[in-house]
């Protein structure tokens, strides 16, 4: 049986959707997906949507911004402050798709009736 757990975390509030197993007659809890600051599985299907394009949105504003400067094609002739506004619109892209990835592991859960 999968279930929410609220996790204190650096006087933060996080969630985590869980599953209670025993192992060796003991019980433990396996983590199945972190919610982050959503308390329930359906605020999370609802907000994350917004939030993947969010950071799309910003990644792409990123390079839009960047290539305004026209830096040389060839990485090692290119300001580090160009490669680091590079590498940030890289990681937002990154952390887009791993949220729809999460997204759609939340949708299966759902799918198969975890609340």
């Amino acid at each position: 049986m999968a279930y929410v757990r609220k996790k204190k975390v650096k006087g933060g509030e996080y969630y985590q959707l869980v599953q209670s197993r025993r192992v060796n007659g003991n019980p433990r809890q396996m983590v199945l997906l972190h919610l982050g600051r959503y308390p329930t599985v359906d605020a999370a299907l609802k907000e994350w949507p917004s939030e993947i394009k969010r950071l799309r949105r910003l990644a792409d504003k990123k390079r839009r911004d960047v290539q305004a400067f026209r830096a040389p094609v060839d990485s090692a002739e290119q300001p580090s402050w160009y490669r680091n506004i590079i590498n940030q619109a890289d990681n937002l892209s990154k952390e887009a798709e791993d949220l729809e990835a999460k997204h759609g592991r939340l949708r299966e859960f759902r799918d198969q009736g975890v609340e």
